[in-house]
Formats: C-alpha cells, structure tokens, sequence
C-alpha cells in the first residue's frame, strides 16, 4: 500500500504565552480535523526538537500531553530537516506494518520562549561550530551562508540583484497566503540599499523567528477510517543525505546533499525534475534556494542566478517555488512547506495556486546545509 497525506493543520501568529506543547497541540487538532480523524484514530507520532521546552524524548512527552497511546514513535534531532525526515519516516512506518496512521508534527514558541535571544543564538551558534577550528574566530551562521553566496558569485558571475530576486518573489507569494508575517512590499532596490546582516546576506534574505506549528496525518491511501472529502496526497519518493557536520568539512561551498537527497526521491518515485508542477525549498537563507535549485535539476549548475532573475520561480513561471513565501516572509517553520505543496495538490490554494498542479518536490535541510531530506509528493486521483 502506498503511504499518503490524509492531514495537515497550520498554526501561525498563535496568542502570546503559548507554550511549545500547546503549539504542538493545535497544530495536531488541526490535522486530525482535516483528516477527519480523532486521536484515537492514530497510533504513530513522530516529532521534531524544541529549543524552548527541550525534553530527553519530546516525542513521548508530546504523546503524553496529547493522550496518545503509540506503537510508532520517533523524535527527530536534524534541525530544520526534521518535518521532512518525519514524513519520510512515517511512510517507512507504515509501509512496513509497523503503524496505521502517524501523527508528524513540528513546532516550538521561538519568538517568545526564549528568554533571552542573544543567549539562544549564541547556544546554537556553538553548537554548529567547530570548537578548535571555527568558534574561536566567531563566525555567526549568517557569515556561513554568506560564504556561500560569495562563492557562488565568484565562479558563476551571479550578482547580488539576482540573489535579490528569491526572497523578493517570495514576498510576493505571501502576499497572498493567509497569516503571512511578513507582507509589505519588498524591491530589489529595497534589498540593495539594505543594512547588510553578513555581506552580501541582509536581512531580508533570513529567515524569520516565529511561533508556529505543523501538522499531518500519514497513512495509507486507501484508508476507509479517514473521513475527509479532500484530495488525498501520495508520498511517492524519499531521499535523505548527510556527508558532513561542521562546515569548514564542506566540500564544496556551491553544491550540497541536495542533489544525492534529490536523485533517491526521484528514482523511487520514477520522476524527474521535469515533471514538477511546484517546489517547496527550506529558505533558511535566500543562496540556499539558490543552490537547491541547481542541485536539484530545475536549472544546470551556475545558472540559477538568471533562473531567478528571469522570474522562472514566481507564481506563473516555470517552477513556481515556496508559494506560501517560505522562512523568508510566510514563517519560520519547515513544516509548512509540506503542508503549502499538499494545499497546492488539493488545488486549494487560492490566489496562490498553481493551475493543475499535480505533483510537487518538496526538501529540507538541518544544520548548516549538512542534513537534507527530499520528497515527490503527487495529488491522488479518485
């Protein structure tokens, strides 16, 4: 049997003092209703990390709070990968018998939660760096990225208004999605007379801090326990890849996991790049959608700069990318990607649909750029 969506919940802007475990709580009501589902309906979960209410095994203490009982059950420590390692691990679940239907949620109150922000990212920065060979010479995470992008620069020719172009054309797709946190106008000119955050990285081309939480339902395809009239979504392929931690072990600073995560995704699903309808790329940086869009195969290397500029990303273009504005302008959470491509599949998404989307690749990425996760997803015909 083939593993599928049944499911999803959103929750964003969510009233101030909201706990990670409330967000967490939303979020799964949210996808069971979707799914037409209760709680007694599910016996896998897997979730992600939290930063504000950190657990030895949150995914048991997420099921306690929850009420759940569970055959199935998975925490996932892979930063940002983590909803899509989810996803991927509950179709593994399910197809090998091992649970009906799994509840994958992600969420945590980063805006609020911490204490103290400086603190939190001072926390995160040490965890990321090398201890002997990065931390004592003080690169933040934006200067990381920004490594990238510069080198993307030198060997391409691409320009800092082209880089410009993705997280201008996701403002623009928030624009239109419901909740969106960031919605004012945004220029190419806006971004070039910016402050820089990490040249040529301002701040514009991060990714927001938010409260949030993702949530869905993965079971089979042909449940008959399920009682939503939507579409139903196949996870078709997966891929994942990890081939380093710290990043001055990078190989290259132009090409990552994507393209192996890409190419497992594909092949179990027998696609290809080609036959995307839309892409949903982790935006924790705007040069990571930069890169992605190479490795993966939607342009050949060292051309995404024009890709982007030539508006092949935007709603209408070749491969309409990160439709609900991504971690650059909808929110800061992963799991909203997955849940804007299954929106889209559904063809429920407004103003921001893509005409007869049928299938959709969606990838994610933990650390700095050293854990990715892929999947092909395909709208399930009756």
């Amino acid at each position: 049997m083939t593993a599928g969506i049944l499911g999803i919940g959103e929750v964003v802007r969510p009233p101030q003092g909201t706990s990670s475990m409330e967000l967490h709580a939303m979020a799964a009501r949210k996808a069971l209703a979707d799914a037409g589902l209760t709680i007694r309906d599910i016996d896998g979960l897997v979730v992600g990390y939290s930063l504000t209410e950190p657990k030895m095994v949150l995914s048991a203490a997420v099921a306690e709070y929850l009420g759940l009982d569970v055959r199935y059950l998975d925490s996932a420590h892979v930063g940002g990968a983590a909803p899509f390692f989810g996803v991927a691990s509950a179709a593994a679940a399910i197809a090998a018998g091992r649970a009906e239907r799994v509840l994958v949620i992600f969420g945590d109150n980063r805006k609020t939660g911490w204490a103290s922000m400086d603190a939190a990212i001072a926390a995160m920065i040490a965890e990321v760096g090398h201890p002997e060979y990065e931390l004592p010479y003080g690169p933040l995470i934006p200067a990381n990225l920004a490594l990238i992008a510069r080198r993307h620069f030198h060997e391409f020719g691409t320009t800092r208004e082209q880089l410009a172009m993705i997280p201008v054309m996701q403002r623009e797709h928030a624009r239109l999605k419901e909740g969106a946190e960031r919605t004012d106008p945004l220029s190419v000119q806006d971004i070039l007379d910016a402050r820089p955050v990490a040249t040529p990285l301002v701040a514009a081309d991060c990714a927001l801090v938010s409260d949030s939480a993702g949530a869905l339902v993965v079971g089979h395809l042909d449940d008959d326990v399920a009682g939503t009239e939507k579409p139903r979504v196949a996870i078709r392929g997966t891929g994942g890849w990890s081939d380093y931690y710290y990043p001055f072990q990078s190989r290259d600073l132009t090409t990552f996991g994507f393209k192996p995560a890409a190419r497992q995704a594909f092949e179990q699903a027998g696609l290809g790049p080609e036959d995307m309808d839309l892409a949903e790329i982790y935006d924790a940086f705007s040069v990571i959608v930069l890169v992605a869009l190479e490795d993966i195969g939607f342009c050949s290397r060292g051309t995404a700069g024009e890709f982007v500029a030539e508006r092949r990303t935007a709603l209408g273009g070749q491969i309409p990318v990160n439709t609900h504005g991504g971690l650059l302008s909808f929110s800061g959470n992963g799991t909203f990607h997955i849940t804007e491509a299954v929106s889209q599949l559904r063809h429920d998404a407004g103003e921001r649909q893509v005409e007869n989307a049928r299938r959709a690749f969606v990838t994610g990425i933990g650390g700095m750029l050293a854990v990715h996760y892929s999947l092909v997803l395909e709208r399930a015909e009756p």
